[in-house]
């Protein structure tokens, strides 16, 4: 469904002479990531997650390579083009406040991308996104307020509806519950299984929590200073990772953080 080849993004930053340094943010990265399956990228800040983020969803352009999303090259394509097929690819950000219009009810919020590529009664809309409310777990009275009323973990929870709300083949989370309490993040983390379940789409999962991206995913990408490292398909234990690199993130967990599949116990 989504793959990348040979893909690679160069930054040139200025030192105090004003010289200009080149910064490979991401290199060679191929992946292949197929339709309604769950993958995770995992690496420490830096390492160049969120910049092959914003690639894979043409935020950027690539300096190298090429993807392909059902074998179209959108890596080539025009704004115009990428406009008709946004509905099929979205993202989950971690700043959920800031991915939402501050002086707009939580009902637009969500209503904004059906309106941009669904032809819907008022009444198909309405029905539509109280569904989508109470798909995230939210009492539908929360469509009548604003973001500022809501806790972080029921704004995320609207973005994950707005994210869903076209029906994507394609979601990218980055670092999407980074920053909530750990009981929040584990509910949410449940909500988006239980969601990739029902809507059938492909995940990729973002984060610096290697125990999270072992949580979410039965394929992961380890990826540290803008290459993938080490790649895993069907990982059932965390005793899968053999690189060095990986073998560091998983003994940089917390000393009782159990080493296992069950992420309910950690909490």
């Amino acid at each position: 469904m989504l793959r990348t080849i040979n893909l690679g993004r160069d930054y040139y930053v200025k030192d105090k002479n004003g010289s200009k340094t080149k910064v490979e943010a991401v290199k060679n990265v191929c992946l292949t990531l197929n339709e309604n399956n769950s993958y995770s990228l995992v690496g420490e800040s830096g390492s160049g997650k969120s910049t092959l983020a914003k690639l894979i969803m043409s935020l950027e352009k690539p300096t190298t390579g090429e993807i392909y999303l059902d074998n179209k090259n959108i890596a080539l394509m025009r704004k115009k083009q990428l406009r008709i097929l946004r509905s099929d690819f979205q993202m989950v950000l971690q700043d959920s406040y800031s991915a939402l219009n501050p002086k707009m009810k939580i009902y637009d919020s969500i209503a904004e991308p059906i309106r941009n590529f669904e032809k819907l009664t008022l009444i198909q809309e309405k029905e539509t996104i109280e569904s989508l409310i109470t798909k995230v777990e939210l009492p539908v009275s929360s469509l009548k307020k604003y973001p500022y009323q809501l806790s972080g973990g029921q704004q995320k929870r609207v973005c994950i509806a707005r994210a869903i709300a076209t029906n994507p083949k394609f979601i990218v989370f980055d670092e999407a519950v980074s920053g909530l309490d750990v009981t929040v993040r584990k509910k949410i983390l449940d909500l988006l299984l239980k969601l990739r379940s029902d809507i059938k789409s492909t995940y990729l999962f973002i984060t610096h929590d290697i125990d999270v991206a072992f949580y979410m995913a039965d394929n992961i990408a380890v990826m540290k200073d803008g290459e993938i490292v080490e790649y895993i398909k069907n990982i059932k234990s965390l005793n899968g990772f053999k690189h060095e690199y990986s073998r560091m993130l998983i003994d940089s967990l917390p000393p009782l953080y159990p080493k296992q599949r069950d992420y309910q116990e950690a909490i």
